[in-house]
């Protein structure tokens, strides 16, 4: 993209599956893992990645928890959580944490990608990140 690269937190305990998303975000973005929710935290706050990228049920914290901290650390950066398990009642508890995507898995490339580049161009103003990135 010739352009700065973002760093992106990926948290998730199931290996297998925080792989694929990291690589299918590697060659956009500068990642960062996590296996789980305390490892997590220990991460974004001694790195702060642009944007955090967690799954909801983890081993310690679990993601909400991870992204109200990350929230706390800093409001304007953007976060996602990832779930399987998607209620009225967790998008209440998201919105009120400041955060406002959720990506109900299983989710396609397409989806993962669009989701973190609009987070991305909404939190640091970047006019068509995401039709960038999904033209990739």
């Amino acid at each position: 993209m010739g352009e700065p690269r973002y760093r992106v937190l990926i948290a998730d305990d199931d290996e297998a599956f925080r792989q694929v998303v990291c690589e299918v975000c590697a060659p956009f973005f500068d990642i960062i893992e996590a296996r789980t929710g305390d490892e997590a935290v220990a991460r974004l706050r001694r790195e702060l990645p642009d944007l955090a990228l967690c799954d909801l049920h983890m081993p310690g914290q679990n993601g909400l928890h991870v992204l109200e901290t990350y929230k706390g650390l800093d409001l304007r950066r953007p976060g996602i959580l990832m779930t399987a398990r998607s209620s009225l009642e967790l998008r209440d508890q998201l919105l009120r944490v400041g955060i406002d995507t959720l990506l109900e898995k299983p989710f396609t490339r397409k989806e993962l990608l669009g989701a973190v580049g609009h987070a991305i161009e909404t939190a640091y103003r970047e006019p068509d990140f995401g039709s960038r990135l999904l033209s990739m």
